[in-house]
């Protein structure tokens, strides 16, 4: 709750003027000359005015300067070392949103150092000099890679779903189960985006049971029919859902377009590999349905783009929308996205040269053997608390909803659930954070998303914090 100063206390607040000629903040100005030094303890103050930052009841004018100036030096550390850090991500949560989803291979990360370092052939056509499109580079790769006539590439798969609602309306409409209008994270919610992009969203089915005659009974000529993939849930017990087959088949008869938003899209046999049952974006294309919608950077292994592919006339539709232009990618994305598309086309062993392929179909006796190498490190300078155990980890990124992947954890046994708090805190708090997974009176570092380069840092990390704790 905030609490305003009191007038006495508002009295006794220094100016800016007065904490500028500090010594403090004489030196920091010293040493950053074009900060914004004024702006920046102004917004303090004025933190301090309207109950912001708590200010004892009888401070004088020196203790509320000191308390200031701390202020002031904890935000100036945040500025030059906060935000976007790399951190080691022990969770096992695989497509990690928070942790910034699928890490890249040495080949896209030397493709996109290049596309930043240099200028590069972005909507150039090299053989006329002409201006070509940027999607040149990648969409006919992706067209090749799911066998379809065309390919389009925009900056996420909202934009990709949104861009294929408003292409068709009007006159067209949304036709959509009740069953399939899904809330991702961070409050995303398919139904609200639908209705912002279309003039007239038709939900049909209920919540656990949808059949293609729900479809057909309201279908127009000119409508899309969606379906959605339910990637990060499962419905059991009575219900029904309707087939993509089903669905093509009701378009036909309707003259109406069939997209499957496939979330997550898979271009790797999961199951083929024995994980889970994530429906291949191929397969799903020789139903006949007239576009597949889908993210780059989940289990792609990608950069983060919306990926379209399906008929060429339906792809052509999408590309007329002004829109496109707000929702296209930047050169990185498309150097990434080019790279990643070749490996699964040409490398000999595509799990090896997308890393998210290897983390989902590791062997876990390779994982256990770097458990117990770092066990032995820990070990050796005194931490016995430390063991390896069977884990499981997750795929993530709305995939795989109920699918565990075998997995290996280093747990470290603490006194208490709030020891063990404390224990990830102190991790999570370190110049290079290490992620973890709080279980009762364990902390547990996941070894399916510690890549095997990282082992010696995460060794320094925990043998660092648990030297210094005690623990």
């Amino acid at each position: 709750m905030t609490r305003i100063p009191g007038p006495e206390l508002l009295r006794a607040i220094p100016s800016v003027d007065e904490l500028l000629a500090t010594d403090v903040f004489a030196a920091w100005r010293a040493e950053h000359p074009r900060f914004p030094w004024t702006r920046f303890i102004r917004a303090i103050v004025n933190d301090m005015r309207e109950g912001h930052l708590d200010a004892p009841g009888g401070a004088d004018r020196a203790a509320l300067t000191t308390l200031i100036t701390a202020a002031a030096a904890k935000k100036l550390d945040a500025l030059r070392t906060g935000g976007l850090r790399p951190v080691l991500n022990g969770t096992g949560v695989i497509l990690h949103t928070n942790l910034g989803r699928a890490p890249v291979g040495d080949a896209a990360v030397h493709a996109a150092e290049a596309a930043l370092r240099g200028y590069v052939s972005l909507e150039v056509d090299l053989e006329s000099g002409e201006r070509s499109r940027r999607g040149d580079a990648v969409e006919p790769l992706f067209a090749l890679l799911c066998g379809t006539e065309a390919a389009m590439v925009v900056n996420n798969n909202a934009a990709a779903v949104y861009l294929v609602a408003n292409s068709f309306s009007p006159p067209g409409r949304i036709i959509v189960s009740r069953g399939e209008l899904v809330e991702i994270g961070g409050s995303f919610r398919l139904p609200e985006i639908l209705r912002h992009a279309a003039a007239d969203v038709i939900e049909v089915g209920t919540t656990n049971r949808t059949y293609a005659a729900d479809y057909e009974r309201v279908a127009q000529p000119g409508d899309v029919l969606m379906k959605v993939h339910k990637s990060n849930y499962e419905i059991e017990g009575f219900a029904h859902e309707t087939s993509v087959s089903e669905l093509v088949e009701v378009g036909k008869r309707c003259n109406a377009s069939v997209v499957f938003d496939l979330g997550s899209g898979a271009l790797f046999d999961f199951a083929g590999a024995g994980v889970g049952h994530e429906p291949v974006v191929a397969r799903i294309i020789e139903t006949g349905v007239d576009a597949v919608t889908m993210s780059g950077d989940k289990l792609l292994g990608a950069a983060q783009a919306g990926i379209i592919v399906g008929k060429r006339a339906f792809i052509d539709r999408l590309k007329q929308n002004p829109l496109r232009r707000v929702v296209r990618i930047d050169k990185v994305a498309v150097a990434v996205l080019q790279t990643v598309a070749r490996e699964y086309l040409f490398a000999s062993n595509v799990t090896e040269s997308v890393p998210v392929l290897a983390q989902i179909t590791v062997d876990v006796k390779a994982l256990e053997y770097r458990a117990n190498k770092l066990v032995e490190v820990l070990r050796s300078v005194g931490t016995k608390n430390v063991s390896v155990a069977p884990d499981d980890a997750a795929v993530g990124g709305g995939s795989f909803a109920t699918t565990r992947v075998p997995s290996v954890a280093l747990t470290i046994a603490c006194a208490s659930d709030r020891d063990a708090g404390a224990l990830a805190r102190r991790l999570r708090l370190r110049a290079q954070p290490v992620f973890t997974r709080v279980k009762g009176r364990e902390v547990r570092v996941n070894l399916s998303t510690i890549f095997a380069h990282e082992d010696k840092a995460l060794a320094e990390a925990l043998v660092d914090t648990l030297t210094r704790s005690g623990a």
